[in-house]
């Protein structure tokens, strides 16, 4: 055995060192230079048996390998990363997506049309309605205007006939004695409540007979709603309705002033003023209201009964 290995040597040498001084280099330090140059030789030597066959070498590599791979179950095809991943589902699922949100606005427009058809259709129910009560407002106001503008007519022709002159108070002279107020043809009178007097009837078919144009127009005699119990209820009452034509009225009104006593008349109304004798002057009444009340449309003629 070796001095070095031993206890005792090991300590006669460390006494050795210690006595001559000089130190030598341990054997840690030397090795390394040894073990390089055992490195590049058998580097050298793997080369030049290596280097003839490395395809060989290769091969034999990659048959391990694929023989490991085997005996751990695993398939020699390994995925790529540029195998490009299946988004087909994806896409499906985004379509499917895409035409459930479509039927969805579809379903909201058609509501929404439907909701505002609706709307439209009560509007115009109301509208209807609301033109329906406005018509009847309007018809019911026209009928109450013309009630009371012959309401006012009638109290016109009873204030007339209060003021003019009674029978007694009037020479009694006979009706259409003249030749002038002679009738050639029948007058045809509008009577609601019973016929007019003979009086009357007389003195319209002399007007009829010799004004131009009154026999054409309607002649208005007897109606129950008069307020004048000596005008038209009583059948001493005519409404010669001229209309627009106040020429026709103005003749009218002229030839009954000219055959005044002939025909018998009592009083005349015309163009909202009244004549009580056949010299008298016109006297000018109160506003009624409208045409036919103011006595613009007709003639109003009271006979002596």
């Amino acid at each position: 055995m070796a001095p070095r290995t031993t206890t005792s040597g090991r300590a006669a040498a460390r006494r050795d060192r210690a006595s001559s001084g000089h130190r030598r280099p341990p054997a840690g330090v030397r090795r390394p230079s040894l073990l390089l140059g055992a490195a590049a030789a058998g580097a050298v030597l793997v080369n030049v048996l290596v280097g003839a066959e490395p395809a060989a070498h290769a091969e034999a590599g990659a048959s391990e390998q694929l023989s490991v791979a085997e005996q751990l179950g695993l398939t020699s095809q390994t995925s790529t990363a540029t195998d490009a991943p299946d988004l087909a589902p994806l896409e499906e699922l985004a379509a499917s997506r895409s035409s459930r949100e479509a039927a969805q606005t579809a379903a909201q427009a058609s509501q929404a049309a439907a909701d505002q058809a609706v709307l439209d259709q009560q509007r115009a129910a109301a509208e209807a309605e609301a033109a329906r009560v406005a018509a009847q407002a309007a018809a019911a106001a026209q009928a109450a205007a013309a009630a009371e503008a012959a309401e006012a007519a009638e109290a016109a022709e009873a204030s007339a006939a209060q003021a003019a002159p009674t029978a007694a108070e009037r020479a009694e002279k006979p009706a259409a004695t003249s030749g002038a107020a002679l009738a050639t043809a029948v007058a045809k009178i509008t009577n609601s409540s019973g016929s007019v007097k003979p009086v009357v009837q007389a003195a319209a078919n002399a007007v009829v007979s010799n004004v131009p144009g009154a026999a054409g127009i309607t002649l208005g005699g007897t109606r129950p709603s008069a307020t004048d119990p000596g005008g038209h209820p009583s059948g001493l009452a005519l409404d010669y309705m001229v209309m627009t034509n106040s020429a026709l009225g103005d003749a009218i009104t002229q030839y009954h002033i000219d055959h005044w006593d002939e025909l018998g008349v009592e009083y005349i109304i015309w163009e909202q003023r009244m004549l009580s004798s056949p010299g008298g002057s016109w006297k000018a009444m109160e506003d009624r209201g409208g045409t036919t009340a103011n006595h613009y449309d007709h003639v109003h003629v009271n006979y002596q009964g």
